[in-house]
């Protein structure tokens, strides 16, 4: 499956940008005048409005290119929400979505906000354990995986994207660690982890995951959600204006069924 190019470092879009989300309801009258309304599942879909500007050659290029792969508005690409959190249930890591291993996950802490929704990892098993979740995103995209670390201890993890690895310390005052880049691989999932050492304990809050080089505010999901792998240009025709020597401009519609 293609999927819709990232552009400059590892970005989706440009602001700004529009974002709309179309239902379709069925009406039926009925004799007694009475009024039966269901919704149309089949027909909800999100528009997304994509002004670019300053767009290198390269850039262009692959814009165009899968406007042709697609045969215009008739094959459908993968595109991933700019402004969204792709993580399931970042504030419940004892749902399905989660693999702990062996280590025991707790809530209801004290996080960063001055709330109660941090967990405790607590790794008893005599070797490193690695709390991860897998989405449907391609290796060669460039992703960001944070989240707020502490512990009572300065204490040593991980924090994973497929190969790419990012060593941090957690320590008694909540910061906000992340790891950022594109895997090696040319697979069609990624895996996002964080890995505890031995006999060691955290503190999370906020785990997030962006289609961009760097984090943006946490946004708390309950669903894995943000990967439309059916999205269309909306129009058959692509224009791309050229605004200086290597530089073009272009205004993009695409439809997301789901």
């Amino acid at each position: 499956m293609n999927w819709y190019p990232q552009i400059g470092s590892g970005s989706l879009a440009q602001f700004p940008l529009g974002r709309s989300r179309q239902w379709r309801a069925i009406t039926n009258w009925l004799e007694n005048d009475e009024r039966v309304v269901l919704a149309d599942a089949a027909s909800s879909h999100i528009e997304w409005t994509l002004k670019y500007r300053e767009l290198s050659d390269a850039e262009a290029t692959a814009l165009r290119n899968l406007f042709t792969a697609s045969e215009g508005c008739f094959g459908a690409f993968g595109f991933i929400d700019p402004t969204a959190n792709l993580i399931g249930s970042s504030s419940d890591l004892t749902q399905p979505v989660w693999n702990a291993g062996l280590m025991a996950a707790g809530g209801g802490n004290s996080d960063p906000t001055g709330g109660s929704s941090a967990w405790n990892l607590t790794n008893s098993a005599p070797g490193p354990q690695s709390l991860q979740q897998t989405l449907e995103v391609p290796a060669d995209y460039t992703v960001c995986f944070s989240m707020w670390l502490q512990s009572e201890t300065y204490t040593s993890v991980t924090l994973c994207r497929d190969d790419v690895q990012q060593p941090v310390v957690a320590g008694p005052v909540w910061a906000r660690h992340f790891v950022s880049g594109r895997a090696s691989g040319t697979g069609s999932s990624s895996v996002l982890s964080i890995t505890v050492p031995a006999g060691q304990t955290v503190r999370i809050w906020g785990p997030q995951a962006e289609a961009q080089p760097y984090p943006s505010q946490y946004k708390p999901t309950l669903a894995v959600g943000g990967i439309y792998p059916e999205t269309y240009f909306a129009k058959d025709e692509l224009t791309i204006t050229s605004t200086a020597p290597g530089l073009s401009s272009c205004d993009v519609t695409l439809v997301s069924r789901g």
